[in-house]
């Protein structure tokens, strides 16, 4: 099972470190890596540990879409992202997982978008636009 851990705030930036002790501090959640990410605007920081069980080549994260400046930690899975990515009109590449999925759904659709997700899963996501 994957960690995800994280600040936002007007000075998350600034606390990176922290946000890295916090990932380390897990690090027995994700033992295929812990990397951190901030947002393009600097408000939020995130941490993810991990696990790579059903696509083992996968990108692990956090999750950065440059465009929208959204940031994303995930753990779990979800049953039909390849399904719902089809239903949506979100191309996905062979090698990308329901991690990629929620990142564009959520810039396509916003929270709406958990509605349409059948799995197990939790997130943290920060979303620059929508605060």
């Amino acid at each position: 099972m994957c960690g995800i851990a994280g600040l936002a705030g007007a000075d998350a930036a600034r606390r990176q470190t922290t946000v890295c002790a916090m990932g380390m501090s897990q690090s027995h959640r994700g033992p295929d890596g812990t990397l951190q990410a901030a947002s393009t605007d600097g408000r939020a920081v995130l941490a993810m540990n991990t696990l790579l069980i059903v696509a083992p080549s996968a990108q692990p994260g956090p999750y950065l879409d440059a465009a929208g400046g959204l940031l994303l930690a995930f753990n779990g899975e979800i049953y039909n992202f390849r399904q719902q990515a089809a239903a949506w009109g979100i191309p996905l590449a062979a090698h990308e997982t329901d991690a990629h999925l929620v990142l564009r759904a959520w810039a396509k659709l916003g929270a709406a978008c958990l509605d349409g997700l059948d799995g197990m899963f939790a997130l943290a996501l920060y979303d620059p636009p929508r605060g």
